[in-house]
């Protein structure tokens, strides 16, 4: 990077005490800049690490957005007034390509469409000329504070459900086994279902339509914490928290961006034990973006030829993905002990061991789909007792007592 770009990083003639904040600015004008420096110098809470002299132009300036990567600021503060489309634009990039990065943006006006602009193309914090110090703090505290809610808290279990073909059964055991964790075992568990529109989840769940839904709460990783997700949480019986899907169309969300998910199913491991993540069919970037943190990938097919030749290429494709192969498990759904396919055929089919098998029981599973009734579904049938199993091998043995059945409304036979 030129020497005109970019001055040298600040030179502090002492360490910071504790942990502190790291800061790039972009674009700040000279008494700006100079205000900023007087504060860093007087305090242990933050260190400028560079001033970079040039918004980010577009796709073709790959230097700066590799200083930004060698850089790894905790934040970066950007000056809207030499250029607002330049650095709206620099915002959103920025925000795309590192979201652990928190925007501060910095103007002289402070009228409130350009505060809400702002804070559409990522800004966390929005502060007013001339450069306010308390104000200045208490943006440096929330940003901290953050950061060592994130260091402190442990990360949960990811399991993401993908389907070999439609109508494999997907929804109906992410279900079941995210609401057994909840109800039987007594974790702290979260539904995601990722579907970019006529998402069942909710719908199987027997639960009111909510307001908000996953892609909402995605479009706002830069204001992410433990309120706002409050808002966009459905909470069922059972125990269980599901963040739903778009129930209609909404070709927007068709759109919606691999790096905005990861960030918010790396804050949503954050606050749960397991988040368990009904996807849809393929290998786009939404469904990377959770294999990519997955603890354990299950590629969920019936004993059919047509779904055993997908499982074969997902396994391919992921491999080729360089996932591991210990991640990537295979459960056959709607499974007969003595199917037209055996289990040895499949195996050799998918050149891979099959994990799990859940039995054929679709009759009474779809009752359960069409009356809604929470009892319809024995936590003693085949099917019932298979999901037990799996939740075992996941969460350990279940509670004392879970075994019997509850009265009153239950959550085991609301689920397709």
């Amino acid at each position: 990077m030129d020497a005109e770009r970019m001055t040298k990083p600040t030179e502090r003639g002492r360490q910071p005490l504790g942990e502190t904040l790291s800061l790039v600015a972009i674009c700040l004008d000279t008494e700006t800049s100079s205000q900023l420096k007087h504060f860093v110098d007087s305090t242990s809470l933050v260190q400028l690490r560079a001033e970079l002299k040039n918004y980010l132009s577009g796709e073709e300036d790959a230097s700066l957005v590799d200083q930004m990567k060698e850089l790894q600021p905790d934040i970066c503060l950007l000056d809207f007034d030499v250029d607002r489309e330049q650095a709206t634009r620099t915002a959103e990039r920025i925000h795309e390509a590192f979201g652990d990065t928190a925007l501060f943006a910095i103007s002289a006006d402070a009228q409130p469409e350009l505060i809400i602009r702002a804070m559409r193309c990522g800004c966390r914090e929005y502060l007013v000329k001339p450069l306010d110090l308390d104000q200045m703090v208490e943006a440096l505290a929330r940003v901290g504070g953050r950061k060592k809610e994130r260091k402190d808290q442990p990360t949960g279990q990811l399991l993401a459900f993908i389907g070999a073909k439609g109508g494999s059964g997907v929804t109906t055991l992410a279900i079941h086994v995210a609401a057994i964790l909840a109800q039987t075992h007594a974790r702290k568990t979260l539904l995601v279902d990722l579907h970019t529109d006529l998402g069942d989840a909710s719908l199987y769940l027997a639960l009111k339509k909510h307001q908000y839904h996953f892609y909402d709460l995605a479009e706002n990783t830069h204001r992410l914490d433990a309120d706002l997700l409050q808002g966009y949480l459905v909470q069922h019986p059972s125990g269980l928290d599901v963040l739903p899907a778009p129930d209609g169309f909404d070709v927007a969300r068709q759109m919606a961006r691999g790096t905005a998910v990861a960030q918010t199913l790396a804050f949503l491991r954050s606050r749960y034990e397991y988040v368990v993540v009904d996807c849809h069919p393929g290998l786009d970037d939404q469904n990377m973006a959770v294999v990519d943190q997955a603890d354990q990938i299950y590629i969920v097919a019936q004993p059919e030829v047509p779904a055993l030749r997908n499982v074969a290429r997902y396994i391919d494709q992921l491999t080729q993905f360089q996932v591991p192969a210990d991640r990537v498990r295979v459960v056959i759904n709607r499974h007969l002990k003595k199917g037209t396919i055996s289990d040895s055929a499949i195996e050799k089919a998918i050149r891979k061991s099959i994990y799990w098998r859940v039995p054929n029981q679709y009759v009474e599973v779809m009752k359960t789909i069409n009356t809604g009734d929470p009892l319809s579904l024995s936590s003693g049938s085949d099917f019932m007792r298979s999901l037990s199993g799996w939740t075992e091998t996941l969460a350990g043995k279940p509670a004392p007592g879970s075994g019997k059945k509850k009265e009153g409304k239950g959550l085991l036979g609301l689920f397709n």
